[in-house]
């Protein structure tokens, strides 16, 4: 609870299907899918943020690599 507001039951009921958009993308391997999908999570979880009074807490997609030492992408046949 945070003040008068149950915060498990808002996660689930505002995060859920976004959150099975997201998955679903994952699972087809569409990027732009995807990409759209992030979105809408992560503007759900800043529009949660705000009706919650913690609009300082903003969600964004990564603009860099956690893994600067890293290279990701697939090897060349």
């Amino acid at each position: 609870m945070y003040r008068k507001v149950n915060i498990a039951e808002l996660l689930a009921a505002t995060t859920r299907e976004p959150m099975e958009t997201v998955a679903s993308a994952i699972k087809s391997a569409d990027a732009a899918k995807f990409a759209e999908a992030y979105g809408r999570l992560t503007a759900t979880c800043n529009a949660c943020h705000q009706a919650t009074d913690r609009g300082f807490v903003v969600i964004q997609a990564p603009k860099i690599s956690p893994f600067p030492d890293q290279d990701l992408r697939p090897l060349k046949p």
